[in-house]
């Protein structure tokens, strides 16, 4: 998704910038909210003038964009016609799906008993509120305690017997799309949130309120193509973009069926992994030699990394490593192209008579952090297109055409 740069977005009519004074949002109060949202200036949060920590490494003038390539935007010409479009599509979808929604459904019923799904408020287009539907796939109780007025942690634990399951592969998210046919949300759209959540971001991430001059979207692309634990400053600068920008059928439609190739081969993965047993692992374990990944210290030293997860590392020939040392991860992807991420080395672990030693590291910025998640953890619902069935076929065919 090719997400252009600034000089892109200021070219004329590619989009039609929002009228503030328009009587559509005369009535956009932080009443709406049930919670007071209470904004701060970009000076105040460290985010002047819509920056983030690391924005000099996104993509910019005469470089590839890291999505795939193709254009969405939140901004319909016609609203009448993206109404029925997105009536039509989820209408569609949500009878393709039936016979998968009822098996949810039975399984569900049979391992955790009522209630199936979950109901809950989120902010919708102009403030207004909601209830979301999903697939109930948390303890209600200790969801209540844990997500009083933050997201989910990490590593909970809470997850019902098949609640881990459809989280990872997404498919909690199936109910929304009677939230789609109702005329809540979109099929595209920033993702919709909680009262609580919304409060604290709008104090601390300029123009964050934006995203509610739109409908919500069952698929985000900043959920899409960014993981978890990206940062909510880089994913509201992504969405605050598409709030600005006009609606390309063409390209919702291609990322509607990108997501939902994504969500069934993940699914597929996790079921092939649960019965044939966790492969998965020994492959993430060599990681760092599938991208050739080094580590290059500011001094200009570079070292082999033999092994990574998400806080360690294992360098070769690190004997002489003196932490804490500053650098950066540099790995190269399957189509050739290079990705690096800033990062801190701090504690030696373990060291070895071969000279490797083990390191604990961490990133230096936010997008270093969106940069691991992506591309070397591919903690996301859409990998990079090199990661790709068809890329990776067309790859074995090329070597065994040289062979």
């Amino acid at each position: 998704m090719n997400f252009s740069t600034q000089k892109e977005l200021e070219k004329p009519h590619t989009y039609r910038t929002l009228d503030d004074s328009s009587p559509r949002f005369t009535d956009f109060q932080s009443s709406h909210y049930r919670t007071e949202l209470s904004s701060q200036s970009a000076r105040d949060t460290g985010y002047a003038s819509g920056a983030v920590a690391g924005a000099e490494a996104w993509p910019s003038g005469g470089r590839r964009a890291i999505w795939p390539r193709f254009s969405v935007g939140f901004q319909p010409r016609s609203r009448f016609v993206y109404r029925a479009y997105n009536f039509a599509i989820a209408m569609t979808l949500f009878l393709m799906v039936l016979p998968l929604f009822l098996v949810i459904t039975a399984l569900l019923a049979l391992t955790q008993g009522a209630p199936i799904f979950y109901r809950g408020p989120r902010i919708g287009e102009n403030g207004e509120l909601f209830d979301v539907f999903k697939f109930r796939s948390l303890d209600s109780n200790k969801a209540a305690m844990i997500t009083k007025d933050k997201v989910l942690p990490k590593g909970s634990g809470i997850e019902t017997p098949m609640g881990l399951f459809l989280r990872e592969t997404r498919l909690d998210e199936i109910p929304q799309l009677l939230n789609v046919i109702k005329g809540d949300m979109n099929m595209c759209g920033p993702r919709p949130v909680r009262p609580e959540i919304a409060a604290q971001y709008a104090a601390t991430i300029p123009d964050y309120e934006r995203r509610f001059r739109v409908k919500p979207g069952m698929i985000g692309p900043a959920q899409a193509f960014m993981s978890h634990g990206t940062s909510k400053a880089i994913r509201s600068r992504l969405n605050n973009k598409l709030c600005r920008t006009e609606v390309s059928y063409l390209g919702e439609i291609s990322l509607v069926f990108i997501v939902g190739a994504c969500v069934v081969a993940r699914t597929v993965s996790r079921i092939g992994a649960t019965v044939f047993g966790r492969r998965s692992e020994r492959i993430e374990a060599a990681r760092a030699r599938v991208y050739d990944m080094r580590f290059v210290s500011d001094d200009g030293q570079s070292r082999a990394v033999f092994w990574v997860d998400e806080d360690q590392l294992i360098l070769d020939q690190g004997n002489a490593l003196n932490v804490p040392l500053l650098g950066r991860l540099t790995m190269l992807l399957p189509d050739g192209q290079t990705r690096n991420a800033a990062v801190e080395l701090s504690t030696v672990q373990a060291t070895a008579p071969n000279g490797r030693v083990q390191v604990s590291y961490k990133p230096k910025s936010e997008y270093a952090e969106h940069i691991l998640s992506r591309y070397l953890f591919q903690a996301v619902v859409v990998p990079h297109r090199s990661e790709f069935l068809s890329a990776k076929l067309r790859r074995a065919l090329t070597r065994s055409t040289a062979a």
